[in-house]
This record gives C-alpha cells, structure tokens and sequence, in this order.
C-alpha cells in the first residue's frame, strides 16, 4: 500500500521508550518498534505519526496483546484513494500469516471478512484500521493498522463455556517479541509482492483464508479485476471489540 520510508531519528515520550525486551526485538529495516503505554493502542499510534512510516507500538497487558503499525501511502504502489485500502488488507494478511506460523500446525486460521480472526472455530483477534487527513495529492498522509489479540482469558474460571473465543496462552502460541518480529517480516513480504505482482498478489493472501467468499458482499469485479467495497462502509469494531477490555470480547 505504501512505501515504507525511512524514519528519522526521534526521540520519543518516557511511556513509549523501548523496555529491556523490546531491544531484543530484531525487525527488518525500516520497521521500528516501541512499547505502548496504558490506553487505546490505536490512538496512542495516532500521536506518534510524525515519528514515520514503519514505526510499531506494542504492547500486552490485561490478557490482550495489541500492536499498531504506521504506514504512509504513496507512490508507486498507491496513486489514488481507492488503492488505500489495500494497506489495511496487506497488514491484516501479515498478521494472518505470523499468527498461522507461530500457531499449532492443525489448527486452522480463518478469516470473517472484515476484521475478525479465528482460531479453530474460536475468535481470537479482531483488526482496525484509521486514516489520517488527505494531503494534497489526495492520499491521506498516513494510515494506522492495528491489532489485539486475546493474549489470555484468566479472568474465565471454566473457559470451555466460552467456545466463541480462545486466547494465546491457551492455544501455546509463543512470546510477544517473535510474533511482532514475523508481523514486521510478513508485511514487508506482502508490501514486496504487491510491488512485483500487482494487487491481486495482496488480495489472493486474504481470499485464500475467509471463511464464507459471500462474506465479501459488495465486492465487484472492475476491469477483470476483483474490487472490494470501502472499508469505511464494512468496518465496525462495535461487532467485536470490548472497549472496557481494549481487545475482543470473549
């Protein structure tokens, strides 16, 4: 969706200073990642968009692992509104695709089309997406991808009564630190190929794991080639998001 340019050296807030295990964190360039402070991860990432394409906020408190990406639309890959969206459809393609490499092999990773990813049957994150002003090419100036992640479900004293939702722990997913590694590795992957092979590369990553193809409802073909409906006209994370938990309800 956006090149993903160079970021400046900043220096950053107290509450977003990487901790002793973030350094360990090792990402391809030119992603940077930083902890998150307490409070929504996606509006903590909306005041740190003047620190550049590529940075990454994290954190995983309260059962809810959640990540943030900023990215910066533009030339060559996107050259007008309509092609923005597919910066929401690559990172959530990343995300699908760190998620099914850290998890258990039979286990099968879906997607319901937005926004929600489910584990076996059982959800275990939910995505969404802002856009910033538009600049004066049209493009908005920046677009944050976020995540969270049902880190665990201590709070549940007989978690089989809850089926709909599964978290990390319970599934044996691994550590943070080497799921936002693949997050960042997989996106530039994804980035790369749609650079290479067009944006049907990003859209066949997504395709290939929803659950019901007529959950696309609105997409259209144009030009032979498969057009998904505005975001802004499907997103709703009312239908999954806790905002008391900042994650997905259970």
């Amino acid at each position: 969706m956006s090149r993903l340019r160079p970021i400046r050296n900043i220096s950053l807030p107290a509450s977003s200073i990487p901790d002793s295990s973030e350094t360990r964190l090792l990402l391809p360039p030119p992603f940077r990642a930083f902890h998150a402070g307490a409070g929504d991860i996606l509006q903590q990432a909306q005041a740190q968009v003047d620190q550049g394409a590529g940075t990454i906020l994290w954190k995983n408190a309260d059962g809810v692992l959640s990540l943030a990406v900023i990215l910066e639309p533009g030339p060559p890959l996107v050259s007008r509104a309509a092609d923005v969206d597919l910066g929401y459809v690559s990172a959530l393609a990343a995300l699908c695709d760190s998620l099914t490499h850290h998890g258990q092999p039979e286990r099968r990773l879906v997607l319901h089309w937005p926004d929600r990813i489910f584990y076996d049957e059982a959800m275990l994150a939910g995505a969404r997406w802002r856009v910033g002003p538009k600049g004066a090419d049209g493009l908005p100036e920046w677009v944050i991808f976020a995540a969270e992640i049902i880190a665990a479900r201590d709070g549940l004293d007989e978690p089989g009564l809850y089926p709909g939702s599964t978290s990390l722990a319970e599934e044996e997913f691994p550590e943070p630190a080497p799921m936002i590694e693949s997050f960042a590795s997989y996106l530039k992957l994804v980035i790369d190929r749609w650079s290479h092979e067009g944006p049907e590369a990003v859209l066949r990553r997504v395709l290939d794991r929803v659950h019901q193809h007529d959950a696309l409802a609105g997409a259209r073909i144009v030009d032979g080639r498969l057009q998904l409906p505005p975001l802004d006209s499907v997103l709703d994370e009312t239908a999954w998001r806790d905002p008391a938990r900042q994650g997905p309800a259970w």
